[in-house]
């Protein structure tokens, strides 16, 4: 691509830039590229623009709800940026970026790039909103130059409704994790007076994410194993439908079970003292959170779904459960439990050399130039 070519990535949160593609952003501007970002304003603006993009705040995106008139006042609120800023291409992500931004550029005449980060509540949910969202994804994607996907079982379930045509679409990495830089055990110092086993949950405290599995679990097993200690990390609050209530979290913590240490904006220290990181989730992309545990050479423990499957290799990086089954979590907790020091730290190696081999955030870049210089070709 030519330097100082414009390029606008969408996505309905400004958080989501900085947790998922912060060294994308930074790899787009050390080539010279003018980088816009686009979504509702948040917190997370001043450190984006710190490193050098430019924020365009989306005034008309709501995260819930189908509203025939607020999409198309966001339709239009789209089409109006993107006759403005005249970008040389648009990377979209999440459902309605995808849906109405691509419509707009295409409107256009602006390629456009569509990131299917995950399937999410809407699907998983099923009904009415699931066929109104499979609808529109399948009228949008017939308008986007190329349709990525994080793991393979979203691509398949794309084609196999129509969505998306085959030759359209193809699996890109995930997010990446930057296994050298930030997600580095050797960057991390430990506490050396460090005492028990410790299973820790990293994630939005979401039902969709398994966090009452975690926490029935974690009961159990308590129970039988007095000195485990079991800990949650993440965002409370969260604008989501499966959201848990503060009550509810206050509950779990005052039934002694299990520890919530808030909102870690740094989680590597929090990984390191951990044993096990564990993610019941019902469905992901592709998990950064189980990426960045195994750089960290964390053994992991997963629900055996698309997005955490193809980041470990069952019985040599981590544990695989069933989906929603608590009884099948125990049992891996336990089988983890019963292991040596030094095999769960064989475990973890295993996994962090996986990430570097399959998942770094090197990869998941070279792949992004390369398709965008072979959809926008010019010198």
């Amino acid at each position: 691509m030519k330097v100082d070519q414009k390029i606008c990535l969408v996505s309905n949160t400004a958080w989501s830039f900085t947790r998922f593609r912060l060294d994308l952003l930074k790899a787009l501007i050390d080539r010279g590229h003018e980088v816009v970002l686009l979504a509702p304003e948040d917190a997370h603006v001043e450190e984006l623009c710190a490193i050098g993009v430019r924020f365009v705040a989306l005034t008309r995106l709501s995260g819930k709800g189908m509203n025939p008139l607020q999409d198309f006042l966001l339709y239009r609120e789209f089409k109006e940026i993107y006759r403005r800023e005249r970008p040389a291409v648009v990377i979209h992500y999440t459902i309605k970026p995808n849906v109405y931004g691509t419509l707009a550029a295409h409107a256009l005449r602006i390629p456009v790039i569509s990131v299917i980060t995950g399937l999410g509540y809407t699907f998983i949910a099923g009904g009415l909103i699931s066929k109104v969202a499979m609808q529109l994804y399948r009228f949008a994607l017939k308008r986007a130059n190329r349709v990525w996907f994080l793991n393979q079982d979203d691509l398949t379930f794309f084609i196999q409704h129509r969505l998306v045509a085959a030759g359209d679409a193809k699996c890109i990495p995930g997010e990446g994790v930057n296994v050298d830089e930030r997600f580095n055990p050797t960057l991390v110092k430990k506490t050396k007076d460090k005492t028990g086993f410790t299973f820790l949950f990293i994630g939005r405290l979401l039902y969709d994410k398994g966090i009452r599995e975690f926490v029935a679990a974690a009961r159990e097993v308590a129970q039988r194993y007095p000195t485990v200690k079991f800990l949650i990390v993440g965002y409370l609050n969260v604008d989501n439908p499966t959201a848990i209530s503060e009550t509810e979290l206050a509950t779990w913590v005052r039934e002694g079970a299990v520890t919530y240490l808030g909102a870690v904006t740094d989680v590597r220290s929090v990984i390191a003292e951990a044993d096990c990181v564990v993610l019941p989730s019902y469905r992901e992309g592709m998990s950064t959170t189980l990426q960045e545990s195994a750089a960290m050479e964390k053994p992991l423990i997963a629900s055996n779904i698309a997005g955490c499957k193809e980041l470990i290799d069952d019985g040599i990086t981590g544990l695989l459960c069933q989906v929603k089954s608590v009884p099948s979590l125990i049992d891996c907790m336990e089988r983890l439990l019963k292991l040596s020091p030094g095999e769960c730290e064989e475990m973890g190696k295993r996994g962090r050399r996986k990430m570097v081999a399959e998942f770094s955030v090197d990869r998941v870049i070279k792949r992004y130039f390369d398709e965008l210089r072979t959809l926008v070709p010019r010198t």
